[in-house]
């Protein structure tokens, strides 16, 4: 179980590397932040490289997704208007500048892709050897998330509207995934 300080340095940091990227935060930043000391910061995270690898901008991406699958799609992207609505960080707009940003990017890379994709594939039920169903899944809420939070698409759609379609694009693909045993 994390000490209170610890959700609130985790929190802190998720949200400033969220907002900044992973370069442009310092220790101190994330420990005003937080209402901490930049020395409790250190030792309770040895260094800023592995706080950031302990924030996981994603898990809310899934986290209490309790839906039946025929409204995953919709679920998503539902999510995602909420967020935005409420001003609160985008996971799937972050992923690529936590990548960027990340002291290696290439582990990164190849870190984030295995875990969304696990839990897309499980979330969906792909058993696709390439995962090719939850790959497409991703790459639709990625884009989604980046272009709803950075260039304001779709501002102009009615709420529901906006989640019955995009969420029917979503869906389709996981629908397409439960159907490929069936061919």
């Amino acid at each position: 179980m994390k000490s209170p300080s610890s959700a609130s340095i985790l929190e802190a940091a998720g949200r400033l590397f969220a907002e900044r990227g992973y370069r442009a935060v310092t220790v101190r930043d994330i420990a005003a932040s937080a209402g901490v000391s930049p020395a409790l910061v250190m030792k309770l995270f040895i260094s800023k490289e592995k706080l950031f690898a302990a924030v996981r901008p994603d898990e809310t991406v899934l986290a209490e997704l309790t839906v039946p699958r025929a409204e995953l799609g919709s679920a998503l992207v539902f999510r995602v208007l909420m967020r935005r609505e409420r001003g609160v960080p985008e996971p799937w707009a972050m992923i690529p500048f936590t990548i960027q940003d990340a002291p290696d990017p290439e582990a990164a890379r190849v870190e984030a892709r295995t875990r969304y994709l696990q839990n897309i594939a499980a979330l969906i039920g792909d058993t696709t050897p390439d995962g090719r169903f939850a790959s497409t899944v991703i790459a639709l809420m990625t884009g989604f998330g980046e272009t709803v939070r950075t260039l304001g698409l779709f501002e102009g759609w009615d709420f529901d509207e906006l989640v019955a379609h995009y969420g029917s694009i979503v869906q389709s693909q996981i629908d397409a995934c439960e159907n490929v045993g069936d061919a």
